[in-house]
């Protein structure tokens, strides 16, 4: 796997063109161009501004800065899962016909998530710095959360990527499984109806990986000088982030290995 990772090193120029290449065909022939990844966000928080702050108010104040500070992360996680699934089985004349690491495919799709997560962000920060948003010190740990959310997506990106050549009901689960894991990730909601409605079962709920990553989205933006002191909605285990931590690298981990153990197959599959 050494071996691999010096050869996906080497060709990282096609790593880079990759990902400039997700991004060229996503908005091929469209007008604005790269300017819909600020049209996005703006959109999306202009709608949720009026609707929860003006037709359906919510309990917690600013709603639309605690869904923004969860969605966002979300759709950076199911947007690679969707677009790398297929990466490889649509992709027969580079596979078959032109050598290269193949785990440039699906690393293509979270690179080019990953620039639209980044440009998706920066217009969230605008927004709160002219709403004058209070930011605390957790902010700092922005780096940290973004480089966990890329651990646990890559591994799980390059483990359903290679899975999907060999059974291609994975791609069609996906589709099915990312649309009830999104309900039970606490974006829409917050934690402590989790811990109000569940009572001393609640803990299962942190067996959902995304539920720690979200969690930690919300405690660094929507953070607890708004968030903590309504009803103890707030709540960052220390075991939690460690137990997700582990997780995520070893899923980097077994997901890439799983990953160049079946590569030699892909030819003959698609």
């Amino acid at each position: 796997m050494i071996a691999k990772l010096k050869d996906l090193w080497q060709h990282r120029e096609l790593q880079y063109n990759m990902v400039v290449k997700e991004l060229k065909v996503k908005y091929k022939r469209s007008v604005l161009g790269f300017l819909w990844s600020f049209m996005n966000p703006l959109i999306m928080l202009v709608v949720f501004s009026i609707v929860f702050a003006l037709i359906i108010p919510g309990e917690l104040s600013w709603f639309v800065v605690f869904l923004m500070a969860g969605l966002l992360p979300w759709l950076f996680f199911v947007n690679s899962l969707m677009q790398a699934v297929g990466s490889i089985v649509n992709n027969p004349g580079l596979v078959k016909k032109v050598y290269f690491p193949r785990e440039v495919l699906p690393l293509g799709a979270v690179g080019a998530n990953l620039f639209h997560f980044c440009m998706q962000m920066l217009v969230f920060f605008v927004f709160l710095l002219a709403i004058r948003w209070h930011f605390s010190i957790y902010i700092v740990l922005f780096p940290f959360v973004l480089l966990l959310q890329v651990f646990f997506t890559t591994g799980l990106v390059l483990l359903i990527s290679a899975a999907n050549v060999y059974l291609r009901d994975v791609q069609h689960f996906v589709e099915v499984a990312t649309m009830a894991w999104f309900w039970i990730t606490p974006i829409v909601y917050p934690f402590g109806l989790v811990i109000a409605k569940f009572g001393k079962f609640w803990p299962i709920y942190l067996v959902n990986p995304m539920t720690d990553i979200t969690l930690l989205w919300q405690y660094i933006i929507y953070n607890p000088y708004y968030y903590a002191p309504k009803g103890g909605v707030a709540y960052i285990s220390f075991w939690g982030i460690l137990g997700t931590s582990i997780l995520s690298i070893a899923l980097l981990v077994f997901g890439y290995y799983f990953f160049c153990r079946t590569e030699r197959g892909f030819a003959e599959q698609i």
